[in-house]
């Protein structure tokens, strides 16, 4: 079974078994919807209850309604099986398990990397490149940068802005 990773434990919320949930998806309220199922230290499972919280979400798993029993999985990756029903898109949107892989190359087709992870910051989602050398850069996912993703072609077409690439 494929996993997508859609959230990260960053800690308990109070003492009845609530995490607080980095949240690496687009579609929150489905992946942590009541009676979803995930998996978080290869374990398998359910959501009770979440909510957003600031910028995060609060997820309580039946069975793991205290505090003693959610303080194992602080700094866990939570995944979904891949293969459930995907989120709709409109025309234009992708899911990240998308642009997993996809070749990023510059405005004159030259190719800068594959893209190996990405994840959210408080602005704007982050793409991280991996370079034919092993090396790693890191590509804000904005309009000035990220000129075009092309699904069919497999890659992405970014202008390498001054600064972003040391090489």
């Amino acid at each position: 079974m494929a996993k997508l990773r859609v959230g990260k434990i960053i800690n308990t919320h109070g003492i009845k078994g609530e995490l607080k949930v980095d949240v690496v998806t687009d579609f929150p309220d489905q992946r942590f919807a009541k009676k979803a199922k995930l998996f978080v230290a290869d374990k398998e499972l359910t959501v009770l209850f979440s909510r957003p919280f600031q910028q995060f979400w609060l997820v309580t798993f039946v069975g793991y309604e205290d505090i003693n029993l959610v303080e194992q999985y602080k700094g866990e990756d939570i995944f979904v099986d891949e293969s459930i029903s995907q989120p709709k898109t409109l025309p234009g949107e992708f899911l990240v398990s998308q642009i997993l892989g996809l070749k990023a190359v510059d405005e004159n087709g030259r190719l800068v990397g594959r893209i190996v992870d990405s994840f959210h910051t408080g602005a704007n989602d982050v793409w991280t490149v991996k370079k034919a050398n092993g090396r790693e850069i890191l590509i804000p996912y904005i309009d000035q940068v990220v000129k075009k993703v092309d699904l069919d072609a497999k890659q992405v077409i970014i202008d390498l802005l001054e600064g972003l690439d040391e090489d």
